[in-house]
């Protein structure tokens, strides 16, 4: 559920493993925080000397570049990630689904989990089709928001629902580089993680 950087990533993984995938989304294109937001990185962490495993992610911005969806970085900018064309990655996105065999639901709306006990064994849609049922060995939440979650939540599911839209280090970094400034993260496990920023400060004559 849900086909943002995350989930698109969760599909092709499990797709690519000979898995029968079906990858659910609200929204009518695939992208998620960069073709619906217009988020056009997704290495706002990579700068000189970052250790990075490499993946999807950056396969996402290798097949932009190849198919002409991907920007000049501004000469300011200290990441060393690509930008992407939000538009352009929507047939970014949809070639790589069709590639790997995953089937896509677009315009559809997961509303709530299809549950065995306390165990999730599929997800309720909605669509123009109407209410459909998925039933699946494994589901994957990647709307960002908890949806199902909140929707059992607020049918009088006891439990915690999780928060949060994913998107506050995306947003902070467009605002700092905005200014000129630069963010990172430093993370260590077991102990916690720190996010730092820093920011040009003028002058000012009293």
């Amino acid at each position: 559920m849900g086909s943002g950087p995350a989930g698109l990533a969760a599909a092709l993984a499990s797709a690519r493993e000979g898995v029968d995938t079906i990858l659910v989304e609200r929204y009518g294109c695939h992208g998620g925080v960069i073709t619906q937001v217009g988020v056009e990185s997704v290495a706002w962490y990579r700068y000189a000397g970052t250790t990075d495993l490499e993946g999807i992610g950056i396969e996402f911005e290798n097949r932009a570049e190849e198919m002409g969806a991907t920007h000049a970085l501004p000469a300011e900018a200290e990441s060393t990630g690509k930008l992407l064309d939000a538009d352009m990655f929507k047939v970014v996105a949809d070639a790589m689904v069709r590639e790997a065999g995953i089937t896509p639901l677009l315009h559809s709306l997961a509303v709530e989990p299809v549950m065995e006990g306390q165990t999730v064994k599929g997800i309720l849609i909605e669509s123009k089709s109407g209410r459909q049922a998925i039933l699946a060995k494994r589901v994957i939440d990647a709307t960002g928001d908890a949806d199902p979650a909140r929707a059992r939540s607020r049918a009088g599911a006891e439990g915690q629902v999780a928060g949060g839209t994913g998107l506050g280090l995306s947003v902070a970094q467009s605002l700092v580089e905005a200014q000129g400034g630069r963010i990172w993260v430093e993370s260590t496990p077991g102990e916690g993680t720190v996010f730092r920023f820093t920011l040009p400060l003028a002058e000012y004559d009293h």
